[in-house]
């Protein structure tokens, strides 16, 4: 293992996640965390109804007769510890192992460790190793220095060291009963399962560990699959803070602009009132005049008559009649009349705001916030695959025609795939001329790249690298330029005679490449972290199989010899069949190829 395994097994495997300390009689539970068993009872003792939990998951640990010491000891606790004290500290300083300075775990005297017995698991200072010697029970055990311990030397034989003890009988675990599911030892096997069904211990292993590492496959698909999904839900999350900046700035925005258009208006409004304002003083001046003059003509026409009929004598009076009658006349109600239906066109002054409250109106201008669904593309949603049959949006109508039969440039003689770069270029691959052929966008020839091999499939990858199937069980990795790169080894597949075929990339980056009937999952590195197919019958037979993926990671497979389009989840686990042999609407003859388009309609 490297240093840095290490140091995640000492922080995760040898401390108790309770106490924070070394593991005291460890106990494992069904959800395989590891605690002390102190702590588990103490754990126990603190719940009200006797029932225990995992304090890591919350699982429910459903507990034996015997309680928390009923459950199943982890032996290999004891073993990573002695491992990991032959470890150097880190920065790959050898000088000060980890070991310096142990204490005697054989005694109380407080004595620095000078031996370790490989059988006991302990740790001995000189006066416990003379007595462990002398011992017959452990004189024929095997002691070594702590400096042989420190050297390294040993670690293969620590890790094959049996630690599992029965917790009857005090010897190891020899046995394995089938019919009890348990490690059993020799004295087990002569008393209480003695009419059982067991065999020895390294058989069952190697049994067990097959079947384990058949769904280990899976397993770390899974993890990795989970791997992407935190890294998509951080990537959502890191985007969120962005998104509220980003809907606050507008909504400042938007508000800004509705009080900047308010203050216009608001300033053309009272530019109107102080112009109305204006006509409205210099037509009251005007009115205010014309009266005072005509009070002022009235006054003196009274004045003047007053004084002729006091005063005056019939000559003076008649001299005077006929110009004071006609000025009285023109004085007289009439006029005023006149004046005062002339003064309707005054008009007042009053304001007239809409009705109801200006808020809900004033919200409508600046906008509502919407919240719309996050497009995710992980593997953990379901999303429906449309398998549609015939065409859409109408039939297809040819524009051009690029391929003539030949070996020149731009022809081609049987091309099996093409694919668009990012530059726009498209890719062909010339089978029977070993070649690849690069297109513009007209179609034009623009360049050609010799090949060892005929290849089989192209996929352009978004930073311009290009994944070409076809020469053993290898995927070729050339630049955009069609320069070799690197060659992916596809490892693990059992058809030696055929080659890499069908290849596709998902939205995780994971390679989908299709040996014979197998179906490759590869990480962007090119390690194997799942397959499927199997010849026989049933969801998982395929025959001669080319691949597409859709938008959220599924797989569909082109089932050349079974006539059919097979669709399996991300974890390789089939979901659908559709299609069967013949020409009519749903059915298909050797189907070669798949393609699915940004609906997911293949």
């Amino acid at each position: 293992m490297a240093s840095n395994a290490f140091s995640e097994i000492t922080e995760e495997f040898l401390v108790c996640q309770i106490c924070l300390e070394d593991f005291r009689q460890p106990k494992v539970l069904p959800c395989l965390h590891t605690f002390c068993q102190p702590c588990l009872e103490r754990l126990l003792a603190t719940e009200p109804v006797g029932k225990l939990s995992c304090p890591t998951c919350r699982q429910d640990v459903p507990l034996p007769e015997n309680g928390v010491q009923g459950l199943k000891s982890n032996f290999l606790v004891g073993k990573l510890h002695d491992i990991l004290r032959q470890q150097p500290k880190g920065n790959g300083d050898t000088s000060e192992p980890r070991a310096e300075g142990v204490p005697c775990t054989a005694c109380e005297r407080g004595n620095s460790a000078e031996f370790y017995c490989v059988e006991c698991t302990d740790y001995l200072c000189h006066v416990c190793n003379d007595t462990h010697r002398g011992l017959r029970v452990s004189r024929s055990h095997k002691v070594v220095t702590i400096q042989d311990l420190q050297s390294g030397r040993l670690t293969a034989e620590l890790r094959a060291r049996e630690t599992s003890k029965c917790e009857d009988h005090n010897e190891l675990n020899k046995f394995y009963c089938d019919t009890c599911h348990r490690v059993i030892c020799l004295h087990c096997v002569v008393t209480a399962h003695k009419d059982h069904q067991y065999m020895e211990i390294e058989k069952a292993a190697e049994r067990e560990r097959a079947k384990i590492k058949a769904k280990l496959t899976t397993v770390k698909n899974t993890a990795y699959l989970h791997e992407k999904w935190i890294e998509e839900l951080q990537s959502v999350k890191n985007e969120w803070p962005l998104q509220v900046q980003r809907t606050e700035e507008q909504i400042e925005k938007q508000a800004e602009a509705i009080i900047e258009a308010v203050q216009k208006v608001k300033s053309e409004k009272i530019s109107q009132l102080r112009a109305m304002n204006a006509a409205r003083e210099k037509q009251m001046e005007a009115a205010m005049e014309a009266a005072e003059m005509d009070l002022a003509s009235a006054k003196s026409c009274v004045q003047f008559t007053d004084n002729v009929l006091e005063y005056g004598s019939p000559a003076e009076v008649m001299s005077v009649a006929r110009e004071l009658t006609a000025r009285m006349e023109q004085t007289a109600d009439e006029k005023i009349a006149k004046r005062v239906e002339r003064a309707n066109d005054f008009m007042n002054l009053t304001f007239d705001p809409p009705a109801g409250d200006p808020e809900p109106e004033v919200s409508k201008l600046i906008g509502g916030i919407k919240q719309t669904r996050t497009s995710f593309t992980s593997t953990l949603l379901s999303v429906e695959i449309n398998v549609k049959k015939g065409t859409r949006h109408g039939s297809p109508t040819l524009l051009k025609t690029v391929v003539q039969e030949g070996s020149g440039d731009g022809q081609f003689f049987y091309p099996t795939s093409l694919a668009v770069t990012t530059d726009g270029d498209i890719v062909v691959t010339d089978y029977n001329n070993s070649r690849l052929q690069f297109l513009d966008r007209d179609g034009s020839f623009k360049k050609k790249v010799d090949l060892k091999f005929q290849p089989w499939c192209v996929v352009a990858l978004t930073n311009g690298d290009l994944l070409v199937t076809g020469d053993g069980h290898k995927i070729h990795v050339p630049d955009k330029h069609g320069r070799g790169a690197r060659v992916i080894q596809v490892t693990g597949a059992e058809e030696k005679n055929e080659t890499t075929q069908g290849i596709a990339v998902d939205r995780l980056g994971r390679i989908i490449v299709t040996i014979g009937y197998r179906v490759f999952v590869l990480s962007p590195s090119g390690d194997v972290i799942l397959k499927f197919g199997d010849k026989s019958q049933g969801q998982q037979q395929l025959s001669n199989v080319h691949v597409a993926v859709t938008s959220s990671n599924q797989i569909i497979i082109s089932d050349f010899l079974n006539h059919s389009l097979k669709i399996f989840d991300p974890t390789g686990r089939h979901l659908f069949t559709c299609g069967s042999y013949g020409s009519g609407p749903g059915q298909l003859t050797y189907p070669y190829c798949v393609i699915t388009d940004s609906e997911n309609c293949g």
